[in-house]
């Protein structure tokens, strides 16, 4: 049953804060586009850990910084969204996920290999 509701908040908490960044991300990213990879809350709603995918790794830097100046008013956004769903808004803290960009480089090096077939 906990479980769920970890899920349902996960699931409330990256909604208002895609819906956010579709509004107002434009101006303060730079036009960056990124994704929303997941959302993972502590188990006492604490602390929210918002996994970030930038379509350009090289400006990860920039883009991690841009959000971490507006997590406060990201913050205010939740509370003015989903303020009434959910009685404790969490901290919010972002992190880069370079997974999907290791991956696409491993296959990159992988194909350029000469592997005899057996």
């Amino acid at each position: 049953m906990k479980r769920q509701r970890l899920e349902k908040h996960e699931s409330l908490i990256h909604r208002v804060i895609n819906e956010y960044l579709i509004k107002e991300g434009k101006s303060f990213l730079q036009n960056e586009f990124i994704t929303i990879m997941g959302i993972k809350l502590s188990p006492d709603l604490s602390i929210a850990l918002v996994f970030i995918s930038p379509l350009d790794n090289s400006r990860s830097k920039f883009i991690e910084k841009k959000l971490s100046e507006k997590k406060h008013e990201i913050k205010q956004y939740i509370v003015q969204h989903i303020g009434k769903k959910i009685r404790k808004i969490p901290e919010i803290k972002f992190i880069i996920d370079s997974t999907e960009h290791e991956a696409s480089r491993i296959n990159q090096i992988l194909s350029k290999l000469d592997i005899p077939p057996k």
